[in-house]
């Protein structure tokens, strides 16, 4: 196995650093974060705000607990199903209200100038059509 120099140490924590620091590395922390709060907020309301208002009307109390055979635990699995839909309705509706709100991106350019007559010429455009000059790529 090769032996690793202290500047090989260092280039590497400094790209360790470069990648972790990236904003949708940190972007994506927070989302994972936020994500798992609000999915306990929902379960919360499920069985907290719902479940004693629907546990009346269900021959046998609380359905969470309802098991079938030796233990497979229907009840349970069928909850999680509940909370998902309602954890999928309220993000549906909470991004119907918030992305209105959002600022809108600039449409991307169709054209380009040339650099050396500074006409305007099309994105794709590999020669300039005023001054014929090769366009560099983009």
């Amino acid at each position: 196995m090769a032996r690793l120099n202290r500047r090989q140490v260092k280039q590497f924590w400094q790209e360790f650093r470069e990648f972790a620091l990236k904003g949708n590395v940190i972007d994506l922390a927070i989302a994972v974060v936020v994500g798992g709060a609000f999915g306990r907020i929902i379960t919360s309301v499920v069985e907290d705000l719902m479940m004693p208002l629907i546990n009346p009307l269900i021959p046998g109390g609380d359905w969470r607990e309802l098991t079938v055979g030796s233990g497979i635990r229907i009840g349970k699995f069928l909850g999680s199903l509940l909370d998902f839909g309602v954890i999928a309705l309220s993000l549906f509706i909470l991004l119907k209200l918030i992305l209105p709100l959002l600022p809108k991106k600039p449409p991307a350019p169709e054209q380009r100038q040339c650099p050396y007559c500074l006409e305007s010429v099309p994105l794709k455009a590999s020669r300039c059509r005023a001054c014929t000059s090769e366009l560099p790529p983009l």
